[in-house]
């Protein structure tokens, strides 16, 4: 019987479409979540090609650090926070990107219309797709995208930036966002940086 119920169990995982596998993702993420990340550029070839982070998420906010940066947004401009330099660097948001980095509040938010997706590989918890942009605009070529299974819940896990050739790969790993706040950008706590601004 545990053979039948774990056969039936991989099936029905394969058997999901990407489709399927997205709408569910979204469901499970929400308009808020957090994560930590982990981010390798490239084939890591030093310790500069790895850099540790947090994302949180709420709405069209949000707030994530990656090894000495900060990035704040409310969903129409971004400071991005160079605590090395002492430096911070205003711009609007870019609402067409939809990679992690760039703007996250899309970064899970994969329309139909702008991707080609499907299932290259599926277990019994865990499925990954490939999805390719319809549009050479996002300048991504692929965006590989591993997913996990927790009950009800989608979790995704790994998602990996192929720019032609230049390769991106970010682990992710849910917390618990019930505690905790969305930080907001406040001029005052930077007072002491240089101001670069493009608006």
């Amino acid at each position: 019987m545990m053979l039948v119920a774990m056969f039936a169990t991989v099936t029905y995982s394969s058997a999901q479409s990407a489709t399927e596998w997205l709408e569910r993702l979204d469901r499970s993420l929400g308009e808020r979540f957090a994560m930590d990340i982990f981010v390798e550029v490239g084939e890591v070839e030093n310790v500069g090609d790895q850099l540790a982070g947090f994302l949180m998420v709420e709405g069209d906010g949000y707030y994530m650090t990656l090894g000495t940066m900060e990035v704040y947004s409310d969903g129409k401009l971004r400071y991005e926070i160079n605590n090395e330099r002492k430096e911070v660097v205003e711009d609007r948001v870019n609402l067409e990107a939809v990679d992690l980095l760039t703007n996250p509040t899309r970064a899970f938010d994969f329309v139909p219309e702008e991707f080609d997706a499907k299932v290259v590989a599926a277990t019994a918890d865990r499925v990954t797709l490939t999805l390719k942009p319809r549009s050479d605009a996002l300048g991504i070529t692929l965006i590989r995208l591993v997913l996990k299974r927790d009950g009800e819940r989608i979790t995704p896990k790994v998602i990996t930036y192929d720019y032609d050739g230049d390769i991106i790969n970010i682990n992710l790993t849910r917390v618990n966002d019930k505690e905790l706040t969305l930080r907001r950008w406040d001029k005052s706590a930077y007072r002491a940086y240089d101001i670069v601004s493009f608006l």
